[in-house]
């Protein structure tokens, strides 16, 4: 049996947004038509509640997290690959800088490969009203400490940021890398552009797997998952 084309997978897509309010996209590797899927569903899901406004800066923050997602996943066969430790300092600095060294286009639709077959995945979520849309990217591998440490900081850091010429004079004088936590800054920045609160975009680390989350109201009456889970222990 052939692989669903995009126009029936897309078609699938309407169907789900036009009778709920839920909807579940999962993928190893971004590809060309990954993208474009990701693409139909936001427009799909904010045409349906008129804000279509959202479309650019929801599929920019997306993308990036989708991406972020599944290098994560293929990160941690590649350490895997090299009998590096993800958990051991020295080795986390050696496999990262040649991770690093080793890639490109190629490689990612390799290990993509190499994470469906490990069942390795990155699953989107979308939760979506009147009242708002909630987007989560789940990797389903844990976060390594290095990794948790020096994310945990850059969002810190990401939160005084307005523009992206701050962040990039923060790179200068600090003496980082170039482009090293370009994507948390990036999104934080476009929130900010349509003042959203960035606090609505957070990061969640469990043993198994990694949440990075997006919520966008809609209205006063949006209630964010956080808000949720105050309720509920109160």
């Amino acid at each position: 049996m052939s692989a669903p084309s995009l126009e029936e997978i897309n078609e699938n897509i309407a169907i789900a947004v036009r009778d709920g309010r839920y909807l579940t996209l999962k993928t190893h590797r971004m590809t060309e038509m990954v993208e474009r899927h990701i693409q139909y569903a936001l427009e799909s899901i904010l045409a349906k509640s008129d804000h279509s406004n959202y479309i650019h800066i929801l599929y920019t923050i997306l993308k990036e997290l989708v991406i972020n997602g599944c290098k994560a996943n293929q990160k941690r066969i590649f350490f895997d690959e090299h009998h590096l430790d993800l958990e051991n300092p020295d080795d986390y600095a050696r496999g990262m800088q040649e991770y690093k060294n080793l890639f490109s286009e190629e490689m990612a639709l390799e290990y993509g490969l190499k994470a469906r077959a490990r069942g390795f995945y990155v699953m989107i979520d979308f939760h979506f009203d009147e009242n708002g849309l909630t987007m989560e990217v789940v990797n389903n591998t844990p976060i390594a400490r290095e990794e948790e440490a020096s994310m945990r900081e850059k969002l810190k850091r990401a939160m005084g940021y307005n523009d992206i010429a701050e962040f990039y004079m923060d790179q200068a004088m600090s003496g980082e890398s170039e482009g090293a936590g370009l994507g948390i800054a990036l999104i934080i920045i476009l929130l900010k552009g349509e003042n959203i609160d960035p606090q609505y975009f957070r990061i969640l680390i469990e043993e198994t797997r990694t949440i990075a989350r997006v919520e966008i109201p809609f209205n006063d009456k949006f209630v964010s998952k956080r808000q949720q889970a105050r309720q509920i222990q109160v």
